[in-house]
This record gives structure tokens, C-alpha cells and sequence, in this order.
């Protein structure tokens, strides 16, 4: 808000991405956060799309200015703590993953800014529903109890549904590959555009496989070598990606960034970017 240049009063929409339960059962961080801030009475809503949040924001956001008055203005914010009780630090996250602690926030206007959202667009693959639920039936007595163990759930529905492990990763390149080339038609450009592909935290070969490689690009252009000092951040994931290409003046105006998440759902989600101020700013 700070470097946005607005006071608690311009905040005309707060949306809040939870990664984990944050307080009691029944009770939303929303209204938590909004007063903290001062804002005082104006929407505050919360958002559960895992590590794809962030996107979830800036796709509800996006609808919200599109129907507001001007002016308007959209406060995002998210955050993960790795040391949760609900979850391992080291092995929740599935394998090549580690979660690391951070909290992010965007501000979102019609006004001209550090950067354009060009495009931002969402696809939830049904069929792979149960990676993040394995042999755990949906209920009320499941909700809520043990440790999040994404690496043994997966096991779990690979087991029952007897995905070929090696299908089942052409799938995942597969579904980041199509929600990445539909917001880059979306945004007018192609990939011999983008100077920076912006993906979750994830092992080199992740990353590579997962993105750099459908998109025909090299590493050199993804923000891994970032990511591997911090770990996987939740919904924040792009976001710090993002601001650290900023802030260490790796992106200048004009540049096209590309960011690409997946979350339990399955959903994909994707955005393009143009950074149209000074980013050393």
C-alpha cells in the first residue's frame, strides 16, 4: 500500500488467499485483516484455492474493477508459515518441495501502476480431484485432522487410478502448457516475447519439465534460481518471484512476464504481465 501510494481509505476490496486455517473453524481472516489495516467497512472476502490464491485474487479482483465505479482499488493478500503444526516442512509439499515462510500483498487499480495485467485465466481439471484427497473420503469427520502429506495422498490415487506416473507428469506439462498459451492469446504476444517465466518453487527438474520445456524456452529465463533459496511459499510463490526480479532491477519497462501455478483441484492458472514503470522505483 505503502509503495502504491494509498491509505487504508483507498482499499475498496480486500481479497484474502488462505493457504491453511489461519484462526477458529467457521471464522474468515477477512475482516481480520481489513481491520488491522483501518480500512474500515468495505468488502473483504477470502479465497481458498491453495497455492493458486493468488491467482484466484487477481481473477476475482479483475471482475470486481471491471463492474466498479472509478475510481477502484483492490488490496490481494496472502501468506504461509512452513513451521505450521498442520503441516511438514520438509515433506508436506511432495517431493523436490520444501516450504519456506513468506507473506505477499498486490494492489490492483484501473490507474497506471508498476505493471499491466494483461491477461489472468484459470482452468480446474476434475479427473485429478483426488491427488490431494488419495484414499481419504470426503467428509466431516476428515476435515481438518493430521498432517497435509501431499506426497502420500498421491500415491494413494495414483495407486487406485492407475495413472502410469510417467502419463501422469506429460498431464501436468500438459495442463500448465494450455492455461499458459491461452493467457498469452489472451495477451496478444507469444513466448519470443516473454523476459521471464515466473513458476511455483520446485526442483530444477520441476520446472524444467513442468514449464521451460512445452513452452520452448531455457531456464535461464525462469526464476528458479530464486526459488531454490526460499522453497515453496504458498500462494506467494509468484508474487516474491516477482517482486525479487523487481527489486534486483532483472526486469525494465516493457518486459513480458509469464507466471504459471498449479494447486490441488486440479486447477492451472496463469497471467501475463507488462512492466510499464521503473522497477527500481
Amino acid at each position: 500500500m505503502s509503495d502504491a501510494g494509498l491509505g487504508p481509505g483507498d482499499v475498496g476490496l480486500l481479497v484474502h488467499a488462505t493457504m491453511l486455517p489461519e484462526g477458529p473453524d467457521g471464522w474468515s481472516p477477512a475482516g481480520y485483516v481489513l481491520r488491522e489495516l483501518g480500512c474500515g467497512p468495505r468488502p473483504g472476502h477470502e479465497v481458498r484455492q491453495g497455492c493458486n490464491g493468488m491467482f484466484a485474487a487477481l481473477e476475482l479482483a479483475a471482475g470486481w474493477l471491471a463492474m466498479a465505479g472509478s475510481p477502484a482499488t483492490a488490496l490481494l493478500t496472502t501468506a504461509l508459515r512452513g513451521e505450521s503444526p498442520l503441516m511438514d516442512r520438509w515433506r508436506s509439499a511432495g517431493f523436490g518441495m520444501y516450504t519456506g515462510d513468506a507473506g505477499c500483498a498486490l494492489v490492483l487499480g484501473r490507474d497506471h501502476g508498476l505493471a499491466r495485467v494483461d491477461a489472468v485465466c484459470s482452468t480446474t481439471f476434475p479427473e485429478l480431484e483426488g491427488l490431494h484427497r488419495g484414499g481419504t473420503p470426503p467428509s466431516e469427520e476428515t476435515a481438518g485432522h493430521g498432517l497435509v502429506d501431499v506426497a502420500t495422498r498421491s500415491a494413494e490415487f495414483v495407486a487406485d487410478a492407475g495413472y502410469d506416473p510417467l502419463d501422469l507428469r506429460r498431464m501436468f506439462a500438459s495442463m500448465y502448457f494450455s492455461v499458459a498459451q491461452r493467457a498469452l492469446a489472451e495477451a496478444g504476444t507469444d513466448t519470443s516475447e516473454l523476459a521471464r517465466v515466473i513458476f511455483v518453487n520446485a526442483g530444477a527438474p520441476a520446472v524444467d519439465a513442468g514449464i521451460m520445456q512445452p513452452l520452448g524456452l531455457p531456464m535461464a529465463l525462469s526464476t528458479w534460481d530464486f526459488g531454490r533459496t526460499v522453497g515453496h511459499l504458498g500462494a506467494c510463490d509468484q508474487v516474491v518471484s516477482l517482486h525479487h526480479l523487481l527489486a534486483t532491477r532483472r526486469l525494465s519497462a516493457g518486459d513480458r512476464v509469464l507466471m504459471v501455478g498449479g494447486t490441488q483441484g486440479y486447477n492451472a492458472a496463469s497471467a501475463v504481465l507488462t512492466i510499464t514503470g521503473d522497477p527500481a522505483r
